[in-house]
C-alpha cells in the first residue's frame, strides 16, 4: 500500500465558483468556466500552493454533483496544460449522508482532485440529533472508504455551530486515511492543542487555519501547524505567502528583528481587510475579486439566492483598506 501523506504545508485559496447571469428561460446561471480559469492561473502564477474547490466559498451547496466534477476536471486541466502541475487541489464534499460523500469523493478524485475536504454533517445539529459517537462513526466509515486522503473541515458557521470536540479529533487524526484538518472557527486554543498534542503524530496529521487574519500566531502555535486555507487570498495571495514565509522563519528561530516587523505589519494589514471577508463572506470575496483583479464575477455574482448588490454598494467604506494591503502585493510581486 502506498504511504498516505497530508497536503503540503503552505497557503490554499478556497476559490469561488463563478457563474454566468441568469438566463430566466433555463431557470439556470451557468458555470463561467473562462472566468474561472483566468482566476485560477492568476493564482498559480502567484505561487499559491493549492486551490479548494467546490468548499464553502465555492457554493457547492449551490451546485449539482455533475457541476462539481466539471469544474474540477476544466482547472485541473488549465493547470496541467499551463505547466502547473505542482498544484495541489483539495475538493469539498459538502453532503450529508456517507453514500453520498463517497461518491462525491471518488467523482472528484476521477475528475483529478488530490484530496478530499470533509465537512461536517449537521442538518440536525440544532436538534440535539447528533453525539460524539455517531460524528465518530461517521467520519471513520468516510474515512475507510474514500479513494482520496481526508481532511476534516470543521465550519460552525455552516454547520448549525457545531463544533467538534478535541477528544473527537484526537482520535480521528489516528485514522490511517484522515491527514489533516481545516479550522474555520476562532477557537485559538483547539488550534493550538491539535497542532502541539504528544498524542497526534503531527508529519501525518497538519492543523490548516480557516482564517488568515490569525496564521501568523497559529503557525508559532505547534510543530503541527500546516498553514492557511483562506478567501481573501483570492486576491492577495502574495501577502498571505509572505506571512507564512516569515512565520516559519519566526517559529525556526533564524527571522531578524526587520522580519519580525515585516511580519507584524503584514499580518495587521491582512487581518484588516479580513473584516470585509467577515461581513459579507463568499460575496465578499466575489466583490473584492472583481475590484481587485477586475474579473467578472457575473451580474449576479453568486447563485441565487445569493445576490451581491448589497455588497457592491458597501465597497467604498473598505476601499482605504483593500488600496493599502494592493500596495504591499504590488511590492511583493516586484521583489520576486
Amino acid at each position: 500500500m502506498a504511504t498516505i501523506t497530508p497536503p503540503p504545508d503552505g497557503v490554499y485559496v478556497p476559490v469561488p465558483t463563478f457563474f454566468r447571469s441568469l438566463d430566466q428561460s433555463a431557470y439556470k446561471q451557468p458555470l463561467d468556466l473562462t472566468a474561472q480559469t483566468e482566476h485560477t492561473l492568476f493564482l498559480a502564477e502567484a505561487g499559491i500552493t493549492g486551490l479548494v474547490l467546490c468548499g464553502s466559498t465555492g457554493e457547492a451547496v449551490h451546485m449539482t454533483l455533475g457541476e462539481r466534477a466539471e469544474l474540477i476536471s476544466s482547472q485541473k486541466r488549465a493547470l496541467l496544460e499551463k505547466g502547473f502541475d505542482k498544484v495541489v487541489i483539495l475538493a469539498g464534499t459538502a453532503s450529508q449522508n456517507i453514500e453520498e460523500t463517497v461518491s462525491v469523493i471518488a467523482e472528484s478524485k476521477a475528475a483529478g482532485a488530490d484530496y478530499a475536504l470533509v465537512l461536517t454533517p449537521s442538518y440536525f445539529a440544532s436538534a440535539g440529533g447528533y453525539s460524539e459517537e455517531g460524528m465518530r462513526a461517521w467520519y471513520t466509515t468516510v474515512a475507510d472508504s474514500s479513494p482520496l486522503p481526508v481532511l476534516v473541515y470543521n465550519y460552525p458557521a455552516v454547520t448549525n455551530n457545531l463544533q467538534l470536540s478535541l477528544g473527537l479529533m484526537k482520535h480521528l487524526s489516528k485514522h490511517h486515511n484522515i491527514v489533516g484538518c481545516k479550522l474555520s472557527h476562532g477557537n485559538m486554543s483547539h488550534h493550538l492543542i491539535l497542532s502541539s498534542s504528544p498524542e497526534i503524530d503531527h508529519n501525518g496529521f497538519r492543523v490548516f487555519t480557516g482564517l488568515g487574519q490569525q496564521l501568523l500566531p497559529l503557525m508559532l502555535s505547534g510543530p503541527g501547524s500546516g498553514g492557511a486555507i483562506d478567501g481573501s487570498a483570492a486576491y492577495f495571495p502574495r501577502t498571505l505567502l509572505r506571512i507564512f514565509a516569515l512565520a516559519k522563519k519566526i517559529a525556526a528561530g533564524r527571522a531578524s528583528p526587520a522580519e519580525w516587523s515585516e511580519a507584524q505589519e503584514l499580518q495587521c494589514a491582512y487581518s484588516e481587510v479580513e473584516e470585509w471577508v467577515v461581513k459579507h463572506g463568499t460575496v465578499g470575496i466575489k466583490e473584492g475579486i472583481k475590484q481587485v483583479l477586475g474579473i467578472s464575477v457575473g451580474q449576479d455574482g453568486g447563485r441565487l439566492p445569493f445576490c451581491e448588490t448589497h455588497v457592491r454598494r458597501e465597497y467604498d467604506r473598505f476601499r482605504n483598506i483593500f488600496e493599502t494591503m494592493q500596495d504591499f502585493e504590488n511590492k511583493l510581486k516586484r521583489d520576486i
